[in-house]
This record gives structure tokens, C-alpha cells and sequence, in this order.
């Protein structure tokens, strides 16, 4: 699949893209495609690092570069700040960085006759990882891996118009980007709006009526009231473990909606979806797969996935095992025939010895009525190593917060082993989520 050619399925009056400065349709990408292939002429663009704030511009240079570019890396805003970038960008090794200053020129050159894309080609894309427990990694993918989900159905995708709250160049961001291109569906980019209360102002204004995002970002958004009474027909959980309780918010909230938790992740691509209301995934998926992937638990008990195709790389590099398996890193366990996801394996707590992630701890309090959110952390102990602790946001700002502790460690004690119950809780009046919309651990 070439991106350019899920154009050719729309009318060029059909609005696409929507963000708060403007709005672009069909025939307005076909022109920037062209425009910022123009100043591609002469110019080495073998190895392109893709610079730009602007939602809009950056897509469209990602769709003019492919054919054109060998290697892209799609750089998210909030990377592009930070201290890390600098050395990603020399292991990347760009000829060219597509940036504001140079992305400027391109409305100067529209006359020229543009560079053609080779048919033939395959451009590949780099993305980083989330660095949410390390320093971010880059891995590489095919057009082809970043599509293989996506439904191309434009008679369908005209009943749906996606929300974005994600940085478009993150994993989770790009493929909804790509569902909503494929399908032909306007899409709303609210994700350089500052906060959540104004983001669903502009959903709900903008008439979006599908939306991915992580269970924080839902929780939050369910905290907001602004959508109350919206009609969502499709709900996608990701990037985290959805647990119990915020899938049957989101179904009280918004009975009319399909709600799908994902599992995909940077390195290992699209896995599955899980559809039936329940946290985790049936155990019978181990054994038979699922949209053909395999699945098995490692021997330290994290996930592993083996595609059935379009596998990412690292570097060139592949990521996958002998057997052709992805470690993904998640932990898991298997309970009452369910396979829960647990937590990441790198941001396990260890405390005397035994292994509390951060994330289960996190899944038992929510269950407590009058917790918002919460962010299990460690903290250092000359005796055990390290001791949980617990920062509470909770539901109401003047909650008794004394009764409240009081209810959480007793229903810790009874649903944690007893190294897991958290020995020191804090409340907070809110509790921060990155730029990859999941629950800041920094």
C-alpha cells in the first residue's frame, strides 16, 4: 500500500484533516504534496528526519517523502525538545531535516515541476519509543506494517470521524491517522490543544464520534463531564493495561459505542483487539492465536508476539527471536482463563526480594470508590531495597481523605499480597499524564 493512493478514494472537497487553525481537504493535500516535492529537486533526501510542530504540514511532508525518501523518522514534537534527541538524531544520521525554516520554502516553489515518487519504492519509517521506564529506542517500519490493520472502507468510514489526542508521529497516534486515511474519514487533531477540558470542547464542537486513546487519557476525560450525553460509536483503549473499572465507565458513559482495548506497541507493531468488555485477553488466544499473530509467555513471564508479517526492526536489525517471537516486555498472568496484563517488566518495584509492579497496585486501588487516579512509585528503604507508595488523586476535591486511606489499605490488604500494599499513600490534587497520554512515571 502507497499512501498517496488512499486519495484517490475520496473527493477532493472532502474535508480530511480538522485542527484548530485550519482545516484541509483532498484537493488542498494534493497541492502540499506537490509543493513540498518540489523542493525536494537536486536536494539528497536518502535519510529525512521529520522536524515539524505543525500536525497538518508534517503529515503531508510524510506522505510527499514516501517513494522519494529510503528512511524517515517521523520525530513527535515532544521528542523533538527534549534531552534525548539530540543523540537519536546522530545514531539516525540524517542528509536532510525537514524543519519549519525549510518546510517555508516549499509554497515558494509551486511552479517547479515536482519530484516524482518511484512506484517501486519502499520507504521505511522510523519511530521512537515511548522512553516511559528507559531511554527511547528507534525502530523501524514498513508502510505495509503500519497499515495491515487498517480497514479500507470508505463507504463504512464516512459514518465515523476520528479524534486525535496522540502526537501523530507516535506509534499509537499514527495509527489512527492511517485508519482515518484509509477509510476516508475526517479525522480531528486536538493534540496541540493544551488541556483535556479544552480538547473534548473541541471534539464534541467538531462532531467526533470515534476516538484511541490511553485508559488515563479516558479517565481524565470521563473526569471532564464535557462529553457527557456525546455519542461515540467507536471507543479504542491503548498503550496501557485497561483495567476493569474504566472499561465499565466508558460503557456506562457511552452505551451506543463498540469499545475495543488494543494491544500494539512500537516495537511490536498492531497485535489484537479485544472486544468483549472484559479486561486482558481469553486464555484460548495462546493456543490458537489471534489476527494472525501467536502469542506465548515467556519464561520470565512477559508477552510474546510473533506477526504474522511486516515484523519491525531495529537498526536494520530484526527484533524478533529464533522462533520468529517479539518480546514485548509486558508481563502477564493468566487468571480464571483471562491473561492479564500486569505491567511493564522494566518498571518492576522490588521490594526485599519479590517483584510489585507498579501498574497491578495501581488496578486494586481504582477499584476503591472516590479514587480519580492513582500513580504507584518506589521509594528507597536502607531494609527492603525499596517500598511502594501510592499518590491518590481523588474523585472529589474535598473528599475525606483520612476515610478514604482508610478504605484503600483495607481493600489493599485484602486483595494484595502484603509486600504489594503500599506503605506510604500521598493525595495529590492531580496526577500528570505525558505527551503519550499515559500516566507520567518520571
Amino acid at each position: 500500500m502507497i499512501l498517496e493512493e488512499l486519495l484517490t478514494k475520496t473527493s477532493d472537497e472532502q474535508v480530511l484533516w480538522i485542527s484548530p487553525e485550519e482545516q484541509t481537504s483532498v484537493g488542498g493535500l494534493r497541492h502540499g504534496i506537490d509543493a513540498c516535492r518540489n523542493l525536494l529537486r537536486g536536494i539528497d533526501a536518502s535519510r529525512v528526519a521529520l522536524e515539524l510542530a505543525d500536525s497538518i504540514g508534517a503529515l503531508t511532508w510524510m506522505i510527499a517523502l514516501e517513494g522519494i525518501a529510503e528512511v524517515v523518522f517521523l520525530v513527535p514534537d515532544s521528542l523533538r525538545s527534549s534531552d534525548e534527541y539530540r543523540a537519536l538524531k546522530a545514531r539516525f544520521q540524517p542528509t536532510l531535516s525537514v524543519d519549519e525554516s525549510f518546510a517555508e520554502k516549499a509554497s515558494e516553489k509551486c511552479s517547479d515541476l515536482p519530484v516524482s515518487p518511484k512506484t517501486d519504492a519502499r520507504t521505511r519509517w522510523v519511530l521512537a519509543t515511548s522512553g516511559t521506564t528507559g531511554t527511547p529506542k528507534l525502530i523501524e517500519h514498513s508502510t505495509d506494517s503500519l497499515t495491515k490493520t487498517c480497514k479500507v472502507d470508505t463507504g463504512r468510514g464516512r459514518e465515523f470521524t476520528w479524534g486525535l489526542v496522540y502526537d501523530p508521529f507516535r506509534f499509537a497516534g499514527l495509527q489512527v491517522v492511517l485508519q482515518a486515511l484509509a477509510s476516508g474519514s475526517p479525522l480531528v487533531l486536538c493534540n496541540h490543544i493544551g488541556n483535556v477540558k479544552d480538547q473534548a470542547a473541541f471534539l464534541r464542537e467538531n462532531n467526533a464520534n470515534a476516538m484511541s486513546a490511553t485508559p488515563t487519557y479516558w479517565r481524565k476525560l470521563l473526569m471532564s463531564g464535557i462529553l457527557g450525553n456525546h455519542r461515540f460509536r467507536q471507543i479504542t483503549l491503548g498503550g496501557e493495561p485497561a483495567d476493569q473499572s474504566i472499561l465499565n465507565a466508558l460503557k456506562a458513559a457511552f452505551p451506543e459505542a463498540r469499545i475495543a482495548h488494543i494491544y500494539a506497541s512500537t516495537e511490536a507493531g498492531v497485535g489484537f483487539s479485544v472486544t468483549d468488555g472484559l479486561m486482558g485477553f481469553p486464555e484460548q488466544y495462546l493456543e490458537r492465536g489471534v489476527a494472525g499473530n501467536k502469542l506465548r509467555i515467556s519464561e520470565s513471564g512477559t508477552l510474546l508476539i510473533k506477526p504474522e508479517k511486516h515484523a519491525p526492526s531495529a537498526g536494520g536489525t530484526s527484533l524478533t527471536n529464533s522462533d520468529g517471537f517479539i518480546d514485548s516486555g509486558d508481563l502477564v498472568a493468566v487468571r480464571d482463563k483471562r491473561v492479564l496484563f500486569l505491567g511493564r517488566d522494566s518498571g518492576a518495584i522490588n521490594v526485599g526480594g519479590n517483584k510489585v509492579i507498579p501498574e497491578e497496585v495501581e488496578a486494586v486501588i481504582r477499584e476503591v470508590e472516590g479514587v480519580a487516579e492513582v500513580l504507584v512509585k518506589p521509594k528507597g528503604s536502607g531494609v527492603m531495597g525499596q517500598l511502594v507508595t501510592a499518590e491518590i488523586q481523588p474523585i472529589r476535591a474535598d473528599a475525606d481523605t483520612t476515610a478514604l486511606k482508610k478504605q484503600i489499605m483495607t481493600h489493599c490488604r485484602t486483595r494484595l499480597e502484603r509486600y504489594k500494599v503500599p506503605a506510604l499513600i500521598r493525595f495529590v490534587a492531580e496526577i500528570e499524564h505525558n505527551p503519550t497520554g499515559k500516566i507520567s512515571r518520571t
